[in-house]
């Protein structure tokens, strides 16, 4: 089974291909985590199609597509979604998307206390979750570190992880378990992320071709319509 993964979600893009069969899924495969700010769109595709051309693979000998869906760059979710969407559409393949926060966890799904994936959402806010004992423990959140710091009480022990980890910890006060950092957060995402989209599909089938990102938050354009709107009506 030929499946690419692929995770926008952020200012590092993460690319997977994985090659293998029914007794191994992992037979062979390559990765690739590339920094695109947060503009991937005129490196996207050509490196999708690179990756797959180094492994004597085109589009059409994929077997299953995997993105992630977000939480994350509003611009970047939209741009991985869209070619992978367009590829699936174009072949004929099924695409699943995963949760950023749920491929995050899942890289280090090995450890026993509490888990917060983080990303940096700007304004001083995070997009973040909390999972423990193997589960999540709350939806997808965009908050800050105060609020964080709350809901982690009961937790004795919490690993930080992903992309913006160092920075929320710093930010992080009145939290009274121990906290720790992933020293290499995201080591094994792209990996990761094939896995889940593989158990999904099997589980679950593809994705409705209409299922869009994930959005917890107002773009900046939302937020100035909506501004605008307030605005117009109060001069009625």
């Amino acid at each position: 089974m030929n499946i690419l993964g692929v995770d926008t979600s952020t200012e590092v893009m993460h690319l997977a291909l994985v090659i293998g069969d029914d007794q191994s899924l992992f037979q062979r495969y390559e990765v690739q985590t590339i920094h695109t700010g947060l503009q991937p769109s005129e490196t996207l595709v050509p490196q999708m199609l690179s990756l797959c051309k180094r492994n004597d693979l085109t589009f059409k000998d994929l077997d299953l597509l995997v993105c992630t869906n977000g939480p994350g760059s509003f611009t970047g979710l939209r741009i991985g979604m869209s070619a992978l969407k367009g590829i699936a559409l174009a072949a004929g393949i099924p695409m699943v998307s995963i949760s950023t926060m749920d491929v995050l966890y899942g890289c280090v799904s090995y450890f026993s206390g509490a888990v917060v994936p983080v990303i940096d959402a700007r304004k001083k806010r995070f997009y973040t979750a909390i999972f423990a004992d193997g589960k999540r423990q709350t939806p997808d959140l965009d908050c800050d570190t105060q609020k964080m710091a709350t809901l982690l009480q009961g937790h004795p022990e919490t690993l930080v992880t992903g992309p913006d980890a160092a920075a929320f910890a710093a930010q992080l006060t009145g939290y009274e378990g121990r906290l720790l950092i992933d020293e290499i957060p995201n080591g094994n995402l792209p990996l990761t992320l094939v896995k889940l989209g593989l158990e999904k599909y099997r589980k679950l089938g593809p994705d409705d071709i209409g299922t869009g990102p994930t959005y917890i938050r107002k773009s900046d354009a939302e937020l100035a319509l909506q501004e605008k709107i307030r605005a117009l009506e109060e001069q009625e």
